[in-house]
């Protein structure tokens, strides 16, 4: 470890951050906590670290991404640089992207739960569907479009009550879906 590499990192942090520019401070953030090579901070450097987290904090920007003021606790580096390298990677769009092989295996799986729940509304089994849909929820990550199958789905079959709670789901994450805001409609118009 080079306390003075550590010490540059953390000064270009603390200039960038004062100019307002957020991803190139997170940046020497990283490198500052990546040069302690996982490593405690010696005393004469917290000082340093926690002057620049003090700049980042004061950012509006940082603020809104961070969601809370970051402080600094002697031995807690490795956990700062994780967090660094993550919240810089949400900003520059790269959050944890999945690779072929787990994306295909989650909508494998996704696809089964749905297939097994419509299966198990033709047998005249709503609870064991129900729980089916519940379980394919598990595997949802961008599929939208499986609220409003599940809730057509529990319709068909009569179960407005149970399609109601998938569409108040849906809702919740896009409020102004208009299929979704139909299908409400038309589930308390068939309930009443």
């Amino acid at each position: 470890m080079n306390a003075r590499n550590v010490r540059e990192y953390l000064a270009k942090s603390r200039t960038t951050s004062k100019r307002g520019e957020l991803a190139r401070s997170l940046n020497f953030m990283i490198s500052a906590f990546k040069a302690l090579e996982g490593r405690p901070a010696p005393t004469e450097l917290r000082g340093d670290i926690r002057d620049a987290l003090a700049d980042l904090n004061a950012d509006p920007d940082f603020k809104n991404a961070a969601g809370a003021p970051v402080i600094y606790q002697a031995g807690q580096e490795r956990a700062l640089l994780n967090f660094f390298i993550r919240l810089s990677n949400s900003l520059l769009g790269l959050e944890e992207q999945e690779d072929h092989e787990a994306a295909l295996k989650r909508k494998l799986n996704l696809d089964r739960c749905l297939k097994d729940g419509r299966k198990f509304l033709q047998e005249g089994r709503p609870a064991e569907a129900d729980q089916c849909f519940m379980d394919a929820l598990k595997f949802y990550k961008n599929e939208f479009p499986c609220f409003a199958l599940i809730a057509k789905a529990l319709m068909e079959a009569g179960e407005y009550v149970r399609a109601l709670g998938h569409i108040r789901r849906g809702l919740k994450i896009d409020a102004n879906d208009g299929e979704l805001a139909r299908l409400a409609e038309e589930c308390a118009r068939l309930r009443g």
